[in-house]
């Protein structure tokens, strides 16, 4: 196309020339020969005249291209400064991050130790007072709890909390469970009531809860869809000494707060005294939400559970319908104040979610369903089970960026 038009321009200018040699020999302004030299020059004179003007076009084309040249060289100059800056920031942050991920882990290791160290020989004068044969049981025994929190044989079981009536899995209660040397499970009861007449209730507990959390930790990774029940007791509550260390850890870890919902029980919750609530308004502050569970009256205050963070209330399939059977007052409402598909309405208007456990058959599940109840737990929607050793490991390869999904882990449990 360009060829093109300089072959109309020169053919142009071709006319011109002989335009005007025609004229000047036409008009008799001069002779023939000087005519069409007159013709050539005004041909000449338009080409310089044409190159002129198309230097002076490509001239400022080539300038402006120099100006867009400089313009995109120092904008590209600035995002270079500005990514270099980024890059600064994020390598600053993560030494940060670095620095507080190793002193978040001395500090735990610290925390352990001391629990451990805790839990250490019980107490000489009190074993010299027990009758000889009874101390030896208790001292195999406590001694065996001690070994065993002491290697990290703390196993988490896991429980099903599924959606009404979909029976989808929407949260797991988790229980921890003690391993001796053989592999043998420790019965709850057993080693509770060991360490009830060692003296160490406390110290036991405040040890299970904290590897219950790390447990959780590990396991729920970067992914936090399904939130995990995690028990806490009323002596790790109002324990002094223990809770402001627990308290900064799990400060440290308050991402969790959407994935680890701490449980009390209902008497626990009633008995707590100052220190216990203050710590309990602490972990609220932080995000954590409450629930409270082992309800055996029906006679709730909702509105302090509200105020104390309480977001979930368990209670058993068989009592909840038992008080409504017997006309029993619920949460301040005299005996038949309250329909019966209004039941789990009347726990959401304070901003707790009601959870019917235990239900065993599926008769008790019809029942409930007419109380619009929205989660219920129980052994005919899964039993305990617990989470293996390769699906934890699993989990914390996960949550160090490999971005596996964690829920997929969660239900990896041992049949």
């Amino acid at each position: 196309m360009p060829r093109a038009s300089d072959i109309l321009i020169l053919l142009t200018y071709i006319t011109i020339a002989a335009v005007a040699a025609i004229g000047f020999e036409f008009f008799g302004l001069m002779p023939t020969l000087n005519a069409w030299m007159m013709g050539a020059i005004v041909f000449v004179v338009a080409g310089m005249a044409h190159s002129a003007a198309a230097r002076g076009q490509e001239r400022r084309a080539l300038e402006s291209e120099i100006h867009e040249l400089k313009a995109a060289n120092l904008a590209l100059a600035e995002e270079f400064e500005a990514a270099q800056s980024r890059i600064d920031e994020i390598a600053d942050e993560l030494r940060a991050e670095s620095v507080e991920r190793d002193n978040a882990l001395v500090h735990e290791v610290k925390v352990l130790e001391d629990l451990v160290r805790r839990v250490g020989p019980a107490d000489a004068q009190a074993r010299a007072d027990m009758p000889t044969a009874a101390a030896s049981a208790s001292r195999t025994d406590i001694d065996t709890v001690r070994e065993a929190l002491a290697a990290n044989r703390v196993d988490l079981y896991l429980q099903p909390v599924v959606t009404l009536p979909q029976r989808r899995t929407a949260f797991y209660e988790s229980y921890t469970r003690l391993r001796d040397a053989t592999g043998r499970i420790l019965a709850p009861g057993a080693f509770m009531a060991a360490a009830e007449e060692a003296g160490l209730m406390t110290e036991v507990d405040n040890l299970l809860l904290f590897r219950c959390v790390q447990i959780v930790r590990r396991l729920t990774g970067q992914d936090r869809k399904v939130a995990i029940f995690c028990n806490v007791s009323l002596n790790s509550l109002a324990d002094e000494t223990f809770f402001p260390e627990f308290l900064d850890f799990i400060r440290q870890n308050k991402d969790l707060s959407g994935s680890l919902i701490f449980e009390i029980s209902q008497q626990a919750f009633e008995e707590r005294d100052a220190i216990a609530a203050r710590n309990m308004a602490r972990m609220a502050d932080f995000g954590f939400r409450f629930s409270i569970d082992q309800i055996h009256h029906v006679e709730l205050d909702l509105t302090e559970m509200e105020r104390a963070g309480v977001r979930f209330a368990k209670i058993g399939g068989r009592r909840l319908l038992d008080a409504i059977d017997n006309y029993e007052s619920i949460a301040g409402y005299e005996a038949g104040a309250i329909a019966t598909e209004d039941m789990a309405g009347l726990f959401g208007r304070h901003g707790i979610e009601l959870i019917v456990d235990k239900i065993e058959d599926e008769a008790t599940v019809v029942e409930v369903l007419e109380m619009d109840v929205a989660y219920g737990q129980g052994h005919l929607f899964g039993e305990p089970r617990p989470v293996r050793d390769d699906v934890l490991e699993t989990a914390r390869d996960s949550g160090k960026g490999t971005g596996r999904d964690a829920d997929s882990n969660v239900i990896q449990m041992t049949a």
